[in-house]
């Protein structure tokens, strides 16, 4: 975290936490949910704004960390401000051209290590890294080398969108950074993977 903020925290500890005034979508996007603008409405303001800011996405990148109940939120000076995850924590995007890929987190930070690999009903792609947990950015499914198998009949899946083709939890194993057997992940993937989606005080 930055000196400035951990000056603040030590200075004023008490100050009280927020919940619900930022999100993460599953592709890495801030948003800013005003709660506090005039007027406004859950079902239309309910989602947020973009946070566009580029120096303001590097604070928030640099101050983004977890408690102990798997809630992550943005330290912003001495006041936490708990994020609402739309899939992760980390959004995780490839870079690089086989068998030298990469992956990087959407804070910036490069993943050093892979310790799992897991999938949800609906095609999304997790993994638990030295950042944390995250979810590969579907934009980049594509650039992966997976081996994918039916597990009853040894025919192909594909990797998909809810909803479309090859839609369903892929079984297999994901060529990077190693070899990574596909685990499906049953119900809520944060609590499989030790994470709260929409952390609450």
């Amino acid at each position: 975290m930055d000196e400035l903020v951990l000056r603040a925290m030590a200075r004023w500890p008490n100050v009280p936490a927020v919940f619900g005034w930022l999100r993460l979508d599953r592709r890495g996007q801030w948003w800013l949910i005003d709660r506090g603008a005039p007027g406004f409405d859950e079902a239309r303001d309910g989602r947020g704004s973009p946070i566009t800011s580029e120096p303001i996405i590097d604070f928030i990148g640099r101050n983004y960390a977890h408690d102990a109940l798997g809630r992550w939120y943005w330290q912003n000076g001495p006041q936490r401000v708990f994020v609402c995850l739309d899939l992760a924590p980390l959004v995780l995007r490839v870079f690089g051209e086989r068998p030298a890929q990469r992956l990087v987190a959407h804070t910036g930070h490069p993943i050093e290590r892979l310790d799992s690999v897991g999938s949800d009903d609906a095609g999304n792609l997790f993994a638990v890294t030295d950042r944390g947990p995250g979810v590969i950015d579907d934009r980049d499914l594509a650039a992966l080398e997976l081996d994918l198998h039916e597990p009853t009949t040894g025919g192909a899946l594909a990797v998909g969108p809810a909803g479309g083709p090859g839609g369903g939890s892929p079984c297999g194993e994901l060529r990077l950074m190693g070899r990574h057997p596909v685990r499906p992940l049953a119900g809520d993937p944060g609590a499989a993977l030790g994470f709260e989606r929409h952390p609450r005080p």
